[in-house]
């Protein structure tokens, strides 16, 4: 039998997920006219048009840069500009981590180009993604495009960063500003047990000759795992459940602070998740690993929920929620010099960093905002050099 830690358990699920075709997993809209939101009559308006949308895009998600093109890329680009504005350097590098299909990096550049030419003429944009089909997706979107020789293209997995196995950013002072949009739900997270103040355990998966998997847990000894209880104890308060801990997240922001001293940070998650949708008339069995704290949805191509990593088929992706105020913690324990950490509600994000663009997003009629009122479920963490940043130019 082999046994492994639950993180690599989950990376390599993700991976399978993830090595599928481009269009399969991140989903476009194919609606031309989708970002004239002001036009609408309000939320049961946008509700008809959302589920159109869905109805004909391709692919799995639509996450907000795609539903809500160009409003909300434009935001984050004001942020960029903004994140580092303090720091002595014209110069200015962007990267951004799981890109999807490029369309946000497309939506950034173009922006900038548009209305900061003096930052765009210094500015290096740089793609950081784990699967090969949309590494190439991305290649293919944007060495076409006006910004080819403004970008740069990197395959790498996120966990081996964590790892220390390979390295993400050299050393460099600058300016730097790393977005992750809906990348922290599909990094591999551990899970840990505290059995007393003392006592803590990490789960591993145990997989037998015949291949049935099981859950066990052993005494903490991981390295990586160590580290992030070390600055942030409160992920394994003892409870009666064990919690699963974000552990790649942490282990790849200590790399960015460590690299990029003129750092900015922006990163989009959800905050909550439902629980699974499960039928009762089907039998899935029983789960083989424990509920804990921070439980993932398990979802397959075909939106079907199951309750369990470990019973799950091929093919799923995995969804993780995000402790905002615990991630912020370990950020703040990890800095060494005085930056500002910030977490907020995705829809103040907007405002606070784009209060124009939130407002052309705005129904005529009823003053409804897709961009600010859905999604309400996601928080976005800031990391920002510059004390003032948030409001426009």
């Amino acid at each position: 039998s082999k046994q492994q830690l639950v993180r690599r358990h989950v990376g390599q699920q993700l991976a399978a997920y993830y090595a599928q075709p481009a269009n399969l997993v991140v989903g476009k809209s194919t609606l031309v006219d989708d970002s004239n939101l002001s036009s609408l009559m309000g939320e049961w308006h946008w509700k008809r048009v959302f589920q159109r949308m869905y109805d004909e895009r391709e692919g799995h998600w639509l996450t907000p840069v795609e539903l809500f093109r160009p409003h909300y890329s434009n935001i984050l680009a004001d942020f960029c500009v903004h994140a580092t504005k303090g720091v002595e350097s014209s110069d200015l590098e962007i990267v951004e981590l799981g890109g999807g299909r490029g369309t946000n990096a497309m939506q950034i550049l173009d922006y900038v180009a548009d209305t900061h030419p003096e930052v765009y003429s210094k500015l290096t944009y740089t793609l950081v993604d784990s699967s090969p089909s949309l590494h190439q997706l991305q290649k293919n979107t944007l060495r076409e495009s006006d910004h080819a020789d403004r970008v740069r293209f990197e395959l790498k997995d996120l966990m081996d960063v964590a790892e220390k196995k390979t390295m993400l950013l050299p050393r460099s002072d600058t300016p730097t500003v790393v977005l992750g949009m809906e990348v922290l739900d599909n990094l591999p997270h551990d899970k840990v047990r505290a059995k007393s103040r003392k006592k803590l355990e990490q789960a591993e998966v145990r997989i037998s000759r015949s291949g049935d998997q099981e859950e066990i847990f052993v005494p903490l000894g991981d390295p990586l795992l160590k580290k992030v209880i070390k600055k942030v104890p409160a992920y394994t308060r003892p409870t009666l459940s064990p919690t699963w801990v974000p552990s790649v997240a942490c282990g790849v922001m200590l790399h960015l602070l460590k690299q990029r001293k003129n750092l900015g940070m922006a990163f989009a998650d959800f905050d909550w998740l439902p629980p699974p949708d499960l039928y009762i008339e089907e039998e899935q069995g029983s789960p083989k690993s424990v509920w804990s704290n921070g439980e993932p949805i398990v979802t397959d191509m075909d939106g079907k929920d199951y309750q369990c990593y470990l019973t799950s088929p091929e093919n799923c992706d995995i969804l993780f929620p995000t402790d905002f105020p615990k991630l912020a913690h370990f950020v703040k324990q990890s800095m060494t010099d005085e930056k500002e950490v910030k977490v907020f509600k995705q829809s103040d994000f907007l405002q606070t960093f784009g209060p124009s663009h939130a407002k052309a997003t705005k129904s005529w009629l009823t003053g409804h905002s897709p961009l600010l009122d859905d999604f309400s479920n996601c928080s976005v963490l800031t990391v920002t050099s510059n004390p003032s940043a948030g409001t426009e130019s």
